[in-house]
């Protein structure tokens, strides 16, 4: 969707989430990478052209329930601070780029509507994503261009984002498989729980 503009280097199990697709998907089990690849391809557009985007959850109590603190270090760690305003509620970046975070179980046909003009949602851990926020959501983001991005953990083969993206899989839609042994970076503390 947008020019890519930092040199960060990406696990190669996602490079097929790098192209066009209106539907982009990981799944695997924790430690895989999945959040990390999305906060810095969000970082990556967020600079490299006005986006805006909206990180949801199916329930997000308070922002510590978002993906808010992996963008905001990414961030940190790319050296970026000086280019955003970091706020308690939101990010803003270069070019008017702005970043949301939202519990799509409080949200109903009227408030998602705000949603409208937005490039990019991303749903993390969509397991727990209701079909009637999955209904809600997708015909929400319909600007030219718009992706609908999902990271999850498994629990069934029948929760709604599993349906949609892996039985009823759309046209224009990648998912990828990504496991701690995809991930170069998986930390020493998770290979001695793993074991």
């Amino acid at each position: 969707m947008k020019g890519r503009t930092l040199d960060i280097p990406t696990p190669r199990a996602f490079v097929p989430l790098l192209g066009n697709h209106r539907f982009q998907g990981a799944k695997g089990g924790r430690g895989g990478a999945k959040s990390r690849f999305f906060a810095d391809l969000l970082v990556e557009d967020m600079i490299s052209q006005h986006t805006r985007a909206a990180c949801v959850r199916e329930v997000q109590n308070s922002i510590k329930d978002s993906v808010y603190q992996l963008i905001c270090d990414w961030i940190q760690r790319l050296d970026l601070g000086p280019m955003f305003d970091i706020t308690r509620d939101e990010i803003r970046g270069p070019d008017e780029s702005l970043c949301i975070f939202r519990g799509m179980k409080d949200q109903n046909a009227e408030s998602i509507k705000s949603l409208e003009g937005y490039d990019i949602a991303w749903f993390e851990e969509a397991q727990k994503c209701s079909q009637r926020s999955l209904d809600l959501l997708r015909p929400t983001i319909r600007k030219p261009g718009s992706e609908l991005w999902f990271t999850w953990n498994p629990d069934a083969k029948t929760d709604p984002v599993d349906l949609f993206l892996r039985r009823n899989t759309p046209e224009n839609a990648i998912v990828i498989k990504a496991n701690y042994d995809q991930n170069p970076w998986f930390p020493e503390e998770l290979e001695g729980e793993r074991q």
